[in-house]
């Protein structure tokens, strides 16, 4: 049976593969875009007699160019997840990263009506973390659970604790739940059961939690909303347990 070295060294190995396969795709991609965009300003330049015959092919342009520019964003996602940037540890404040990327979203969740409940807790959570990665795995919970509410307005509340000396933060939604069939299946690269979804944002949201010691939970009821909590071991926690090993434990997820 391999060891965890090996298993780690494999893949990385995997991972810098598909990372270079991954930049050899998105170069002809940017020329693909920059064409596009070319051809779509040399079709708005055509006289207007062609009418019907120009809009056309206008918009045949422009569909090229969302296509492509969503294909460019899914790579980026994906060189996300399998050449993760080193972690850039600093103490930082679970309440002050959650503060801080609910300002950034807040402008573009209000222009389409989400409501807002916030519950931080009253004390500072103190974690030894990368605080950008942290807010990078806070920012894909949000936007999966803005976009799985079906219901008017979209409500999401987020909630901060500690219990038993692990800080934990909490994103619930009041959306339509996810099925049964699904549940053991949300960490999974790829898996998506929206259209425009990459099945990537969920798997980004785990590795960063776990690289970090920590574990996720997911509750879920069908249409009544779902709820994710990730937990992170304190500042002294995680400081004694990097220094002891350079392998991990993993907590368990739990998905109910």
């Amino acid at each position: 049976m391999p060891n965890a070295t090996g298993t780690r060294k494999r893949l990385a190995d995997l991972g810098a593969v598909a990372s270079g396969l991954a930049h050899e795709i998105r170069n002809p991609l940017n020329s693909l875009y920059i064409n596009s965009q070319l051809l779509a300003e040399m079709i708005q330049s055509l006289p207007d007699s062609l009418g019907e015959r120009r809009e056309e092919m206008l918009s045949l342009a422009r569909t090229d160019m969302k296509v492509t520019q969503r294909l460019n964003d899914l790579l980026t996602e994906f060189l996300r997840f399998a050449r993760p940037a080193a972690k850039e540890l600093v103490v930082a404040d679970l309440n002050r990263i959650v503060a801080d990327t609910l300002r950034f979203l807040e402008v573009d969740f209000g222009r389409r009506g989400v409501v807002f409940s916030v519950r931080l807790h009253p004390g500072p959570l103190q974690v030894f973390a990368d605080d950008k990665q942290l807010k990078q795995a806070l920012m894909n919970v949000l936007l999966n659970a803005e976009e799985a509410s079906d219901k008017h307005p979209p409500r999401i509340a987020v909630e901060t604790g500690i219990r038993r000396g692990r800080p934990w933060v909490r994103v619930s939604d009041n959306g339509r739940g996810i099925p049964a069939a699904d549940r053991r299946q949300i960490f999974k690269l790829f898996f998506t059961t929206r259209r425009s979804g990459s099945g990537l944002g969920l798997p980004i949201v785990r590795q960063i939690v776990r690289d970090h010691g920590g574990r996720i939970t997911v509750r879920s009821r069908e249409g009544a909303g779902t709820a994710l909590t990730f937990s992170l071991p304190s500042e002294e926690t995680f400081k004694t347990a990097t220094s002891h090993a350079a392998g991990k434990t993993l907590l368990p997820e739990r998905v109910k």
